[in-house]
């Protein structure tokens, strides 16, 4: 996006920025990007059934839904960790299979992964490399476990 992209000013009930921030922080993009972001998104997912894509704009809503898809991968696993772990559990099991990633292949599946596992290692968690899958993964904060 460049600044000679047309401005528009909103108005925003203050829990619903407050939201924004939130989640813009979280993302490590600003809150116009995180707008921007979650609009496109939307518009995205409203396709019509009957519409005929180019291959060019085919690879371009895979390579866009690539991205989507790592944010939820670290959103879903952060928010397994934080509720599990106020069970009393160390051990966290992430389940992905609804995301049907067995279809991405090569370097892109590793991709989809890659900001989640980087994060869990940054923190300190474990992910064993037999215990993930398309359908999902272990994490532990238990190092001596596995």
């Amino acid at each position: 996006m460049s600044r000679e992209d047309p401005q528009l000013r909103i108005r925003l009930p203050i829990d619903l920025k407050e939201k924004i921030e939130t989640s813009s922080k979280s993302n490590s993009r600003s809150m116009n990007a995180e707008i921007v972001h979650r609009l496109e998104t939307t518009f995205s997912n409203e396709m019509s059934g009957e519409l005929f894509l180019s291959a060019e704009e085919a690879l371009n809503i895979a390579k866009n839904s690539l991205n989507e898809i790592s944010d939820e991968i670290l959103k879903r696993t952060f928010n397994q960790i934080n509720k599990m772990v106020r069970l009393g559990h160390h051990t966290f099991e992430i389940d992905l299979r609804d995301l049907q990633l067995e279809g991405i292949e090569g370097d892109n599946y590793l991709a989809v992964f890659s900001a989640t596992f980087k994060k869990l290692d940054a923190l300190g968690y474990v992910v064993p490399k037999k215990a993930w899958d398309s359908g999902g993964f272990l994490v532990t904060a238990d190092s001596a476990e596995f």
